[in-house]
């Protein structure tokens, strides 16, 4: 997969609530602190999402977060959500998803999750706000030994597993 023809919701310092390569057969990911990727210039973790993406047959893919705050070391994410930020999250989510037939959605944050207590609060609003739109939730392998989806960066190459949303957010 090239990285071509990418367009941003965000700006370069702040927040970044979505990173899109447009397709035929796109493939969502969640993340949880979009760092240093852009429309013009990748990170590792694009990288690795367009490997997982073109593997599994996907021609595009959207990078979303379960909070947009960009910040390239997670310890310095906000210690309070922003619920200003977490509302327009969710309305940039709610509105991509909604344009595509029967989404599916890679949840990739790793053990990031666990970072700040507010994070799984976002993602549980978010899980919620994509029931109506019966997205099909995938994993990288494995849950990690604290019960997590892997990161990319910290998995293989290999094909995505089924991951219980329910279960997680329990």
């Amino acid at each position: 997969m090239r990285y071509d023809n990418i367009s941003m919701i965000g700006d370069a310092d702040n927040v970044r609530y979505l990173l899109y390569k447009k397709g035929e057969r796109v493939m969502f990911v969640f993340g949880i602190n979009p760092s240093t990727a852009n429309d013009s210039s990748p990170d590792n973790t694009i990288r690795r999402v367009m490997g997982f993406a073109e593997r599994e047959g996907f021609d595009g893919f959207a990078m979303l977060n379960v909070y947009p705050q960009r910040c390239t070391n997670p310890n310095l994410l906000h210690s309070a959500c922003d619920e200003t930020l977490h509302k327009q999250n969710m309305a940039i989510i709610v509105d991509i998803i909604s344009r595509h037939s029967t989404p599916v959605i890679l949840v990739a944050f790793g053990n990031l999750i666990d970072k700040r207590k507010y994070l799984k609060d976002c993602f549980r609003d978010i899980a919620k706000a994509l029931r109506p739109y019966n997205p099909k939730w995938k994993q990288i392998g494995e849950l990690t030994k604290s019960g997590n989806p892997k990161h990319p960066l910290m998995a293989k190459y290999q094909p995505l597993h089924e991951f219980d949303i329910d279960v997680f957010l329990k």
